[in-house]
């Protein structure tokens, strides 16, 4: 039986083709500024929610027009709309509804089909008055995206499959259901390996400068080896291990070369884990937990001093601007964040302006003028205030770089991916890239302290996507990705923390592709206590639990419970009372960071309350922030007002001619904060607030 099959359609030049492209991955349809250059139906296949469905791009509507071509395109889509079981009706939200949206309207109804009113080119919020007037067309509920910008992709998908057919038992339905079949057998394998116990055991794994020293024991019957694991290898697929040592003591330490040949590449086996395995005539049988590198005992290459946090006031995804120098002083900020999307500045093959980059016996490329503007500018005025700051790593599936670093299960329409850990030649990159960075950036004069891996991972299908994976397969991959990370910066940087980064969900599955952040850590902690642990720490983006509402003391869904669904700068004793519990503690003693590294309110205009409440929302969470222990301190995002955040974040507003970047009012209550003037300036917002005084502000969670 075919597949469902979607129609988009709309006037020219609503962004009909530019959606198709992102959401195909490729550019299969043509997009100009000029009506009706899509004039054939171009078909591509989609996967979303475990439903497959065809999607077929038309050309242009436009029912008036006699014009030969016009009317031919006009057919075109007029067949797609008769064979599709949904129709993805597409309006422009700048210009607003007009005429030909009208007739296309009424033409679509005769159809008897399920409409989608879609509203694209919606970039930032000040747009959204416009979609009340979409209600005229009786279509039901606008959906409002940005096809350029990739916002609300997935609400749409997700809205498309709500109305596909229910689907139907064939061959393609019966793949399906083996296909998930083994994904939850795959999945209860991982689990049931974390929560084992072996009676053989990796104790210790030491990597010097030239070799690696693997030290544990084995009990039983039979025939024992260890096995090596590179991030490369599944060990939940593989059968029979390639590179093994057998073994005659009960008791064992082997010593091996630390790089060896695979393939083209001298790989270092600082990246493996090491495990015990029972030899099988067809399947080697694991017997212990997985074990990787001590990371006390990993070969320094050099030596820094740690950045101290000097107070809790940090800025989020700082840039290079005019205003970078003045900002960090008069706030004075401790902490910050950067992007750094690896596939904008990483070539596999030489580009003009590129430095070259060996690991691994081969070459990589980096753009030095994109570092130079985009990082060492921003960093070398950070180390020089001595503020430590984290780099948030992405992976857009860009470039050639990013064609190789891409998840093989990668959708096509997330913004970014997971790396792609399931090559030798994919992970070598990987691995390249993360060497180069932690080198050039180990730097006193140009630091950065601490990495942030990927970006709200509990969101994996939107921003670190492989997929539709359940969560212990999710994490597993994840895992690889940050342990990669986190052994190669220690070589020049003993006191560099990865952060798993994460949404203010906490016991909410926001929707399809989505994990619960509390389950997700819950895993963190099995998995390091199976394959042994490292500092890894938290990194919260506690907005409002309605992004759009300053008021963050009015968070109903955000509550005093452990079983919370948020966590907003209204409950932040939740994340205080997490990283107090000693089972969630490094090593059982020693409490992980806590960085509110996307955190803020928001103004939702530029009046007078507005901008007030968006100040007395920080005011609030700032003291409890100062108040617990638990929270290292908060890095404000944006720091100015972006369009791409749906909501003004910023402390100042957006950098454009009109408004020049001008600073809020939440600016002025930013710099206050932490100074011998912050009470005094704080009591004009109790009122607002609804208290009066700041006394008894922070709750006991049970």
């Amino acid at each position: 039986m075919a597949k469902p099959l979607v129609a988009i359609v709309g006037r020219p030049n609503v962004g009909k083709s530019t959606f198709f492209n992102k959401i195909a991955g490729r550019r299969i349809s043509i997009v100009e500024d000029v009506p009706g250059v899509t004039r054939d139906r171009i078909y591509c296949d989609v996967e979303w929610m475990g439903r497959r469905f065809s999607m077929v791009d038309t050309g242009g509507l436009d029912m008036r027009s006699e014009d030969v071509l016009l009317s031919q395109m006009r057919r075109q889509a007029e067949i797609a709309m008769e064979t599709a079981d949904v129709i993805c009706f597409f309006c422009d939200g700048r210009t607003g509804l007009t005429p030909d949206d009208e007739d296309i309207c009424h033409y679509l109804r005769k159809t008897h089909k399920p409409i989608l009113l879609v509203v694209n080119k919606m970039d930032y919020a000040g747009l959204n008055d416009q979609l009340y007037e979409y209600y005229n067309l009786g279509l039901g509920d606008p959906i409002a995206i940005s096809a350029t910008n990739m916002l609300g992709l997935g609400d749409l998908l997700e809205a498309i499959v709500r109305h596909l057919p229910p689907a139907q038992p064939d061959e393609e339905e019966e793949e399906e259901k083996n296909e998930a079949l083994n994904k939850e057998k795959y999945e209860q394998g991982i689990k049931d390996y974390l929560s084992k116990e072996y009676a053989c055991h990796i104790t210790d794994v030491t990597v010097g400068e030239t070799s690696v020293t693997i030290q544990g024991d084995y009990t039983g019957e039979g025939t024992f080896f260890l096995g090596e694991i590179p991030p490369f290898v599944d060990m939940f697929k593989t059968e029979k291990i390639e590179f093994k040592i057998p073994l005659s003591e009960n008791s064992f330490s082997i010593q091996l070369d630390r790089y060896v040949t695979v393939g083209d590449f001298k790989y270092d086996r600082l990246l493996s884990k090491w495990a015990v395995f029972k030899e099988g005539a067809d399947v080697d049988e694991l017997v212990s937990h997985a074990r990787y590198a001590n990371v006390d005992a990993i070969h320094a290459k050099q030596s820094v001093e740690a950045v101290p946090l000097k107070s809790k006031k940090g800025l989020g995804g700082l840039i290079n601007h005019g205003l970078l120098t003045h900002d960090l002083d008069e706030l004075g900020i401790s902490s910050a964040t950067i992007n750094i999307p690896i596939s904008n500045f990483m070539h596999l093959s030489e580009q003009p302006g590129d430095i070259p980059y060996t690991y691994g016996g081969k070459t990589y490329y980096f753009n030095e003028q994109y570092l130079i503007s985009s990082f060492d500018v921003v960093l070398q005025q950070t180390s020089q205030r001595g503020i430590s700051v984290a780099g948030i790593l992405l992976i857009a599936p860009s470039g050639d770089a990013g064609e190789l670093l891409k998840h093989p299960d990668y959708n096509g329409v997330a913004p970014y991916t997971m790396p792609n850990m399931t090559t030798v030649e994919s992970t070598q990159c990987y691995a390249a890239a993360l060497d180069f960075l932690a080198q050039r950036y180990s730097d006193p004069d140009m630091r950065i302290a601490h990495w942030i891996i990927h970006n709200e991972v509990d969101g994996g299908i939107h921003w670190t996507n492989m997929g539709d994976k359940p969560i212990a397969t999710f994490m597993d991959t994840y895992l690889r990705s940050m342990r990669m990370c986190y052994n190669i910066v220690h070589q020049y940087d003993q006191h560099s923390e990865v952060f798993i980064s994460f949404s203010h969900g906490w016991n909410i599955a926001a929707g399809g592709g989505w994990y619960k952040v509390r389950d997700m850590l819950d895993l963190m902690n099995q998995f390091s206590k199976a394959e042994g642990d490292f500092f890894w720490s938290l990194a919260c983006h506690s907005y409002p639990a309605q992004l759009g509402n300053p008021c963050t003391w009015d968070d109903a869904q955000a509550t005093f419970s452990m079983d919370t669904e948020y966590v907003t700068l209204k409950n932040l004793e939740v994340l205080d009372k997490w990283v107090g519990i000693s089972q969630n503690q490094y090593k059982g003693n020693i409490r992980r960071s806590v960085w509110l590294s996307e955190a803020g309110t928001c103004s939702p205009s530029y009046e007078d309350k507005d901008l007030q409440d968006q100040a007395a929302g920080f005011a609030y969470g700032w003291k409890k922030i100062n108040a617990l222990d638990g929270i290292n301190g908060i890095q404000w995002h944006s720091w100015f007002d972006h369009l791409g955040d749906g909501v003004p974040l910023g402390l100042r507003k957006y950098s454009d001619e009109e408004y020049k970047g001008e600073a809020k009012p939440v600016w002025t209550t930013y710099q206050k904060a932490g100074t011998d003037e912050e009470d005094d300036y704080f009591k004009q917002y109790l009122e607002r607030i609804g208290i009066k005084s700041w006394e008894g502000l922070i709750q006991d969670i049970p």
